[in-house]
């Protein structure tokens, strides 16, 4: 048999696993597979079942300001605030803050 000659072989890459009961039953099968076949696997697989409960649980309890605010704060502050050249800056003018204003110089 020649060096450069394809053997034949699974590629796991190539099976498709797709979405719903077929990847579960795919996913749940495979993971059976492995706990089987090798044994010293079972102590990660609890270890992983039990962090991830708790990280699960810190992440449900935590409180956050703002639900939809990011994450990651940019370092300074101003950055954020800073005007942009397509949007233009918002004026501080509201009609209720005119309305005063013309009031008070209605008055003098």
């Amino acid at each position: 048999m020649r060096d450069d000659a394809p053997t034949p072989q699974i590629n796991i890459s190539k099976i498709p696993g797709g979405t719903g009961i077929a990847g579960a039953l795919f996913a749940n099968g495979s993971m059976l597979i492995f706990l089987f076949g090798v044994p010293r696997i079972r102590y990660f697989f609890i270890g992983a079942i039990v962090v991830g409960c708790g990280i699960a649980l810190i992440l449900r309890f935590v409180r956050r300001e703002t639900p939809g605010k990011p994450w990651i704060l940019p370092a300074n502050e101003d950055v954020g605030r800073s005007a942009s050249p397509v949007q233009p800056a918002r004026s501080s003018d509201r009609p209720e803050d005119l309305r005063r204003k013309l009031q008070a110089l209605a008055s003098i």
